[in-house]
């Protein structure tokens, strides 16, 4: 997965690491081992992905969650009639893929709440279904910003 030279430079980094950081100089020194040995299987272990989520796979994300705030803007009154239904509930925390870590990062820089679902039935491909369904009706309606308790039931429904 990583060149040598791409190994070289982490090792590097690492050892300066180990001396800036003492307290973590032995998660550094096994973090240079990994990369030293090329151990692939352990690259997620140093905080590195090996995943990664395509520019189409952002901007649907960007659109779910600007679906929700849209929902969450307008609600008002409506959201309490439909409890559950009307909140970003993630990707389902039990299985986290691309798509739950890139809503939680923008989650934390766009302030908006992530209320992840402990629910075993909250699995990635069915919150997934769900959404685009959602963005679906959403599209339908002219992605106003500003919706009405109805539009909000409609999409939600």
């Amino acid at each position: 997965m990583f060149s040598f030279a791409e190994r070289l430079m982490l090792f590097n980094q690492y050892e300066i690491l180990k001396k800036l950081d003492p307290q973590k100089s032995s998660l550094y020194a096994r973090h240079q081992e990994v990369v030293e040995k090329g151990f692939e299987s352990l690259y997620e272990d140093l905080g590195i992905s090996t995943t990664t989520l395509s520019k189409e796979e952002a901007q649907e994300m960007d659109d779910i969650l600007a679906l929700f705030r849209a929902i969450k803007a307008s609600s008002g009154g409506a959201a309490s009639n439909m409890p559950g239904k009307t909140e970003f509930v993630g990707f389902g925390s039990g299985q986290p893929d691309e798509r739950f870590a890139y809503a939680d990062f923008l989650s934390n820089i766009l302030k908006f709440p992530l209320e992840v679902s402990n629910s075993p039935d909250n699995r990635p491909e069915l919150q997934l279904e769900k959404y685009r369904t959602m963005l679906k009706r959403w599209d339908e309606i002219g992605r106003k910003r500003e919706l009405s308790p109805d539009q909000i039931e409609h999409l939600v429904a």
